[in-house]
């Protein structure tokens, strides 16, 4: 794709000709992304391609080695930590895994961004959100539950409930899907769609899942070798010319790929019989 200009005010959250190295090697290679506000921004790719890399940028995990990051047309990713913490607090972010705490119970979970960031003064008021953010989610009823005892799609809820407990503006997704049955999956797009209508949230969500991604997305880009290839709606994406594109949607082999896999090796016969391990 032609190199793309955008200015720190086209949109709520912005990438300017981000380049990320670790060492010799580029991760990502001169991206620019304007996120508009209010909209479900999808990236997708194959495995390494810079996706997560590229969303920890967003939100200052990590630092562009050259470019830089704007959060409502103010700079971010040059700022120190302790300047950062207030600026995370518009984000919420649900991790792949769901990355809830073990120890503590789905109520503890919830809370936690919210105690570390403010000093509670009103723990009624904290039980109602924790309620009204359970509820959102279907999950009401289980704040004394720990972890352990929910399936991965209730932690994957209670992780969707904790990653909107200080009401961001911007919900980051990563791999919001994966591990989880098609229903499961299903309930989860459903609820990415929700919350980003009832809370007029920004979201950008990473994912191999094209089903959720033509489901959920106002817009969809994909990230091929660190750099961007395609970039539109869902029906852009569904009849993009490339061939990288076609093949990933599809999830196809490429040819040259099926030909390196059904290349002829040295044949063993079997060595070895079952008796011979009685």
């Amino acid at each position: 794709m032609p190199r793309k200009i955008v200015k720190p005010e086209d949109g709520i959250l912005v990438a300017q000709n981000i380049t990320k190295q670790f060492g010799e090697r580029v991760v990502l290679e001169n991206i620019s992304i304007a996120i508009e506000k209010a909209k479900t921004t999808v990236i997708i790719g194959p495995s390494g391609c810079g996706k997560t890399v590229f969303m920890k940028h967003l939100i200052v995990l990590e630092r562009p080695t050259e470019g830089s990051v704007y959060f409502k047309g103010e700079r971010i990713d040059d700022k120190e930590e302790h300047r950062l913490a207030k600026i995370r607090t518009q984000f919420g972010f649900c991790f792949q895994m769901g990355a809830l705490f073990d120890s503590l119970t789905v109520y503890e979970n919830i809370t936690f961004p919210v105690e570390q960031h403010y000093k509670i003064k009103d723990y009624k008021a904290l039980a109602d959100t924790v309620k009204q953010k359970l509820a959102m989610v279907g999950m009401d009823g289980f704040q004394n539950y720990y972890p352990a005892s929910l399936s991965g799609g209730q932690k994957k809820r209670v992780s969707l409930a904790r990653a909107i407990a200080l009401n961001p503006e911007i919900i980051l997704y990563d791999e919001p899907t994966t591990g989880l049955d098609p229903i499961t999956s299903d309930v989860i797009n459903e609820l990415i769609i929700k919350l980003q209508k009832e809370l007029a949230a920004t979201s950008v969500v990473v994912t191999h899942d094209m089903k959720s991604a033509y489901k959920i997305a106002d817009r969809i880009i994909m990230f091929h070798k660190g750099r961007i290839i395609a970039d539109g709606d869902a029906d852009h994406i569904r009849n993009h010319p490339h061939d990288v594109v076609q093949q990933f949607i599809h999830g196809k082999v490429s040819e040259a790929e099926l030909a390196a896999l059904r290349l002829g090796g040295t044949k063993f016969e079997t060595q070895f019989l079952p008796e011979d391990f009685e």
